[in-house]
């Protein structure tokens, strides 16, 4: 290359150097004007005592305290304790704002609800999900967003929440079943009760969603031996469950390295989604080849019965349907199943709170030999201590205990700024908010001193706002709340009337976080049950 072709290339890189300077300064310049127009004030800025390139100090701490399972005691309760309930991200160099971090109910209510338009779900997260859930339901937004969701909805009615409890004792006893029959001293073994609530979760999701359960149980017990080879049904998401952890592990990683989740991928990862593609795809065929057969080849009617028959009426392919239906088990599997594992791990370790539960239960529903009340949405609302210990483990162990969301304009929060930090704070387009629901769920100042004990009893009479969200909150509020509240009662219930106690197994650790597609108890439940003593043997 010649010098005068030298001289061209620098030149060209100054120029450009210098138009990507100006260009940083004038925006901060206009975002600058928009602050004080909106009045807002400045906010402690999270320093970077390291800089490096993508921030990849910032994301090696965060992979780092994950996986020694220290990421919201540890990382992010000293993010807060040093910068304050709100506080900044921005760039090392021009000190641009990249994000704004914040436990505060008033700007979880201001990005969920109130300016809910001002903001996106940020396009890595969509990105770093994939293969394993394509765009739909809970990676989009706008009219895609809208399109599923609308299809869904009309399925999440008290008439079928109803029904579906009642269809769900069968599957609650061959969960009896697998839990095995106890020695003579009335206790189970020791048993990992997270696997089975994966697969009984599985398994009434199906059935509820789709109007034929998954039978993942049934196969689980025919391979161990429970149950005889003639009782076989087949299930075409049998190993669903550990094929999902596999791929959601990587999932979970990936979404932590935020823009370089690509670094994080593998072979196995890959294989493990085709696998989860395989399984949905066959199971969704299989769902319609019955509902055209119950129908004698019939259209669908006007009303549909399930979602696979209103994705069929409104023209979906069998590619959407097994897409959307992906997106559909895991939320009706991995929420339910870790809400049930955190309740059960709790109550094992708290005698005292699993009695008082049972005696509530025992009083409303009355006993396997002697039932009362019939399970349904409004009996089990009705029962005051089951909902209190649901709203606490929901409370400690969000499903989701971190919701990011990227500003598509100049913004504004209602709280954080100033030295009072009661002032409005600006949000440059672009930057992310990232709402800590695990650590505003534990607020001394709100919940009180002992916001980190598993108390039911604070939830009596109190009232439940903004700084409460296991579910999110506004226009992307969980559609599947109902169902899920309705489902895990019922599992609870059924479970403390046949077992008069529940306690940890000899070594087990049931309070590890893990969080990769949603905060579960990381080393599982590993508990003995002991079989009240007028319960029917399985």
């Amino acid at each position: 290359m010649s010098l005068f072709s030298f001289g061209n290339l620098a030149v060209a890189l100054l120029v450009l150097f210098v138009t990507n300077v100006a260009g940083t300064l004038w925006s901060k310049h206009k975002f600058n004007l928009f602050a004080r127009a909106s009045k807002c004030q400045p906010v402690p800025s999270a320093s970077n005592p390291i800089p490096m390139p993508w921030s990849l100090n910032r994301k090696y701490e965060v992979y780092r305290a994950s996986v020694r399972g220290d990421l919201f005691e540890g990382h992010f309760s000293r993010k807060y304790a040093r910068f304050g309930n709100t506080h900044a991200i921005v760039s090392p160099l021009t000190r641009t704002q990249k994000g704004i971090n914040t436990i505060e109910p008033a700007n979880i209510q201001c990005v969920l609800a109130t300016r809910f338009d001002d903001y996106k779900r940020p396009e890595f997260r969509s990105l770093a999900a994939q293969p394993m859930l394509l765009p739909g339901l809970f990676t989009t937004d706008g009219p895609v967003w809208a399109h599923w969701r609308g299809m869904v909805r009309p399925q999440f009615t008290r008439r079928r929440f109803d029904a579906n409890v009642a269809d769900s004792e069968r599957h609650m006893q061959l969960i009896f079943a697998a839990l095995g029959a106890p020695a003579a001293d009335g206790w189970t073994a020791d048993v990992n009760l997270l696997d089975h609530m994966y697969r009984l979760t599985m398994d009434t999701a199906t059935q509820f969603l789709f109007g034929a359960s998954a039978e993942t149980q049934t196969a689980e017990l025919v391979r161990t031996g429970h149950l005889p080879a003639s009782a076989y049904k087949e299930s075409h998401l049998w190993g669903f469950d550990t094929t999902f952890n596999k791929a959601g592990s990587y999932v979970g990683h990936r979404i932590k390295l935020s823009n370089m989740y690509w670094l994080y991928d593998g072979r196995e990862f890959r294989q493990a989604c085709r696998d989860l593609y395989r399984m949905v795809d066959g199971y969704v065929s299989h769902v319609r080849a019955e509902g055209r057969a119950a129908r004698g080849g019939a259209a669908v009617a006007e009303t549909p019965d399930t979602v696979i028959e209103e994705m069929e009426a409104r023209g979906a392919s069998q590619k959407d349907m097994v897409e959307q239906t992906m997106h559909l088990l895991v939320a009706g599997m991995d929420t339910s199943a870790a809400a049930l594992g955190w309740v059960f791990a709790m109550l094992a370790a708290k005698p005292d709170i699993y009695a008082k539960l049972r005696g509530n239960v025992v009083a409303v529903f009355g006993t396997e030999q002697r039932p009362m009340a019939e399970f349904n949405l409004e009996t089990l609302k009705g029962c005051d201590y089951l909902q209190f210990c649901l709203l606490e483990a929901l409370r400690l162990f969000p499903a989701g205990p971190i919701n990011v969301r990227e500003a598509i304009r100049d913004t504004v929060l209602p709280v954080g700024g100033g030295p009072d930090g009661k002032s409005p704070v600006a949000v440059k387009k672009g930057a992310r908010v990232q709402l800590g629901t695990y650590l505003t769920h534990r607020r001394k100042d709100i919940w009180g001193p002992d916001a980190d004990e598993f108390r039911p009893e604070r939830w009596e009479g109190r009232r439940r706002g903004w700084e409460y969200t296991p579910f999110s909150g506004g226009p992307q509020i969980c559609v599947g709340q109902g169902y899920s509240m309705t489902q895990v009662s019922f599992v609870i219930a059924r479970t403390v009337m046949r077992y008069d106690q529940i306690v940890p197994a000899k070594g087990s650790n049931n309070e590890k976080r893990s969080w990769m597609t949603v905060l579960t108890p990381g080393d599982g439940v590993r508990v003995r049950l002991h079989l009240d003593a007028g319960a029917q043997r399985v």
